[in-house]
C-alpha cells in the first residue's frame, strides 16, 4: 500500500530564474519548452542515483510557465534505524501520515540536496547543449531547404585547397573546384554570388554545409531573374539556357505579352542590365536570343553573333544544317567549337555549319 503525503511546491527560491531560461530557450534558441523540462526532470533522479547506491523513488514536476519544482520521495518505512535513504524510520513516517506502518511506501515533499542539485546542473547542462544543438541544426536545415536553388550572397570565409568555403547569411556554404568558375580568383572577404544546392553534414561548429554553385546554368537564370523585372513578374521567360563557365553562355527568351521585346527586357537600356550580370560571373559573355518555335529559325538566332543564310532540318536524323558566308564560318564556329556548340546544347538540335558553295 501507497500512503501520500501533502502535495505543495517547494524548493523554488529560483524559480522565477528557471523560468526564464526556459523562456529564452524557446524564444531565441527555438527549444522548445517541452524537451528541457523533461531533460530537467530526468536529470534529478539521475543524479541521486549516480550519488547513492539505494536511492529513495524521486518524482519531479516542473511548472513550466512558473518554473516551479515539485520533488518528491518515496521511500519504505522501517522498524528501525534506515540503513539506506531508500528508506525511512517509522517513527518519521507517522509524523508524515498517522496511517503509516511498517513495509508500505510513503512519500514526501524534499529540497534539493546540494550534492545532487550540483551533479543534477551538470547532466541539465549537457542535455539542454544537446537540444540547443539539436534546434540549431533543425534551424539551419530549414533555412538550407528554403533557400535550395536560390540567388545569395556570400562572402568568401576561407580557402581549403581547392574547395572554397562561404558564409551565406547563417549557413556556411562550400563552393567544390568543379562548381567554380574557371580561372576566378577568390580570396578571403570577396563577396560572391551563388546559387545554393544541397546540404550535408557540417563537423564542429559547423552543423550544416550547403552545397554552392557559380558554374551551374541556375545562377546565370537567377541573375537575369534579379536584374529584369519582366523575368520576375512573369512577362518574359527564360526557354532555354546553357553555359560554359566563365567563358560564354547562350539564352533563349519569349515574351509572354505583346509589346514587350524579350531580348531587349534583358539586355536593358544601353545595356545595364546584361553587364551587371557580367559583371557577377566574372566577364563570362552573355548570348541573350529571341526563342523560336520554328526550330530553323531558333537554330539561326542561336549561331549569333554569325549571319545565318538559312538553316535546312533532317527531322529523321534531328540535324540542322546552316548555311553561313564564307567569311562568317569562324564565326559561327567559335573558338574550339564553342559558339557551335553552344547553339547545339541550347536548341537540341545537332548542327553542321556549311558554305554555300558546300551545298551545291
Amino acid at each position: 500500500m501507497t500512503v501520500a503525503g501533502s502535495k505543495a511546491v517547494v524548493d523554488n527560491s529560483r524559480a522565477g530564474e528557471l523560468g526564464d531560461v526556459l523562456r529564452t530557450l524557446r524564444e531565441i534558441h527555438g527549444v522548445p519548452t517541452g524537451g528541457v523540462v523533461a531533460a530537467i526532470e530526468a536529470a534529478i533522479p539521475a543524479a541521486w542515483s549516480q550519488l547513492e547506491s539505494s536511492p529513495p523513488g524521486v518524482d519531479v514536476r516542473l511548472d513550466p510557465e512558473t518554473g516551479e519544482l515539485v520533488i518528491e520521495l518515496t521511500r519504505t518505512v522501517v522498524a528501525g534505524e534506515p540503513a539506506t535513504d531508500a528508506e525511512i524510520s517509522l517513527e518519521r513516517a507517522l509524523a508524515l501520515n498517522p496511517d503509516a506502518e511498517v513495509g508500505v511506501s510513503v512519500r514526501e515533499l524534499a529540497q534539493l540536496p546540494k550534492p545532487v542539485a550540483a551533479r543534477a546542473a551538470r547532466l541539465v547542462k549537457a542535455a539542454i547543449g544537446h537540444r540547443v544543438r539539436e534546434a540549431r541544426r533543425e534551424r539551419l536545415e530549414g533555412e538550407a531547404e528554403a533557400s535550395r536553388g536560390l540567388l545569395v550572397a556570400s562572402i568568401v570565409e576561407r580557402v581549403e585547397g581547392g574547395t572554397i568555403f562561404l558564409r551565406a547569411g547563417q549557413l556556411q556554404a562550400y563552393l567544390p573546384r568543379e562548381e567554380q568558375i574557371r580561372g576566378e580568383r577568390l580570396i578571403r572577404g570577396r563577396h560572391l554570388k551563388v546559387v545554393l544546392m544541397e546540404s550535408r553534414p557540417g563537423g564542429g561548429e559547423e552543423m550544416l554545409q550547403v552545397r554552392a554553385s557559380r558554374a551551374n546554368a541556375l545562377l546565370l537564370r537567377r541573375l537575369l531573374e534579379a536584374e529584369v523585372p519582366e523575368l520576375a513578374e512573369g512577362s518574359v521567360v527564360i526557354r532555354a539556357i546553357t553555359r560554359e563557365p566563365g567563358e560564354r553562355s547562350k539564352v533563349a527568351v519569349e515574351s509572354l505579352r505583346a509589346g514587350i521585346d524579350p531580348k531587349g527586357a534583358c539586355i536593358g537600356p544601353k545595356g545595364v542590365r546584361i553587364r551587371s550580370v557580367v559583371a557577377d560571373l566574372n566577364g563570362e559573355k552573355v548570348d541573350v536570343l529571341e526563342w523560336s518555335s520554328d526550330p530553323a529559325e531558333l537554330v539561326a538566332r542561336a549561331l549569333a553573333p554569325a549571319p545565318v543564310l538559312e538553316v535546312h532540318l533532317d527531322q529523321a536524323a534531328h540535324r540542322a544544317t546552316a548555311l553561313v558566308a564564307s567569311p562568317s564560318l569562324s564565326l559561327a564556329i567559335g573558338k574550339e567549337g564553342q559558339n557551335a556548340r553552344l547553339a547545339a546544347r541550347l536548341t537540341g538540335w545537332r548542327i553542321d555549319i556549311r558554305a554555300p558553295e558546300e551545298e551545291s
